[in-house]
């Protein structure tokens, strides 16, 4: 291939408009795909947790930390939630691609310790202080975590603002 031909290619590429993240497709996906992988109490267990009228389908909360978060799905409490708009991603100096804890995630506030922290909520022993509808919530941010992770941009440069500048949301 010639060098005028990856120029070519290079200058088309850097000309497209739209990137699209996940949305409910990709989250629900990667739900579906790791529930695969999940034996008969495993699933049970973790379904316990999805509201009745979704009969037991875990994907359908896997957009749920979205939903609350932005206006545009949530009009009514949105502010409620956009302490957890950090956790949706972790971002590290431009052109550097090595993660440093104590530096790309200040005070425990990214998508590394999110993991953490709601892995650990839904598997504490029912008699720890945590009450039915937090391990709820440590699912619905599990699953929609773990699809984030993955995700183009989540984890990237601090340019990139977690890939939500992109979509006008920052």
């Amino acid at each position: 291939m010639s060098l005028s031909w990856l120029l070519f290619l290079l200058l088309i590429s850097c000309n497209e408009q739209e990137i699209y993240g996940w949305g409910v497709l990709g989250h629900g996906l990667v739900v579906r795909l790791a529930q695969t992988q999940l034996n008969g109490s495993e699933y049970n267990w973790l379904r316990e947790l999805v509201p009745w009228h979704h009969k037991g389908n875990i994907s359908a909360m896997a957009s749920w930390p979205d939903y609350v978060l932005y206006e545009s799905y949530n009009p009514s409490g949105y502010e409620n939630w956009l302490w957890s708009k950090g956790l949706h991603y972790v971002s590290f100096p431009d052109w550097n691609c090595s993660y440093v804890p104590e530096r790309d995630c200040p005070e425990k506030r990214c998508i590394e310790d999110a993991l953490n922290n709601y892995t650990q909520r839904l598997v504490a022993p029912y008699d720890e202080k945590i009450d039915f509808t937090q391990r709820q919530e440590a699912l619905f941010f599990l699953i929609h975590f773990v699809g984030d992770v993955h995700q183009p941009l989540h984890v990237g440069f601090k340019e990139d603002l977690g890939g939500s500048a992109l979509y006008g949301e920052y």
